[in-house]
């Protein structure tokens, strides 16, 4: 919540190390508060799923891969 609160007075901090491209247009998510982001003309702005909504748009290169399970072991 309090990471919102930083967006919403400082502006979204763009996570260039994790930028793809989705056939469209370029998207990441924020480094502060994780809301998908996309780059326009006018440059970063939040990703609208109803306004940016369209067929064409490819998933996240790694949406269906499944996360790696952890070993439930301690360690050392």
């Amino acid at each position: 919540m309090l990471n919102a609160m930083i967006c919403r007075m400082k502006g979204h901090q763009v996570d260039r190390h994790r930028v793809w491209h989705d056939n469209l247009n370029f998207r990441t998510s924020c480094k502060t508060c994780g809301v998908a982001l996309l780059r326009t003309g006018e440059g970063w702005r939040r990703f609208d799923s109803m306004k940016d909504a369209s067929p064409d748009r490819l998933p996240h290169p790694h949406f269906d891969r499944e996360k790696p399970k952890r070993s439930k072991r301690p360690v050392g």
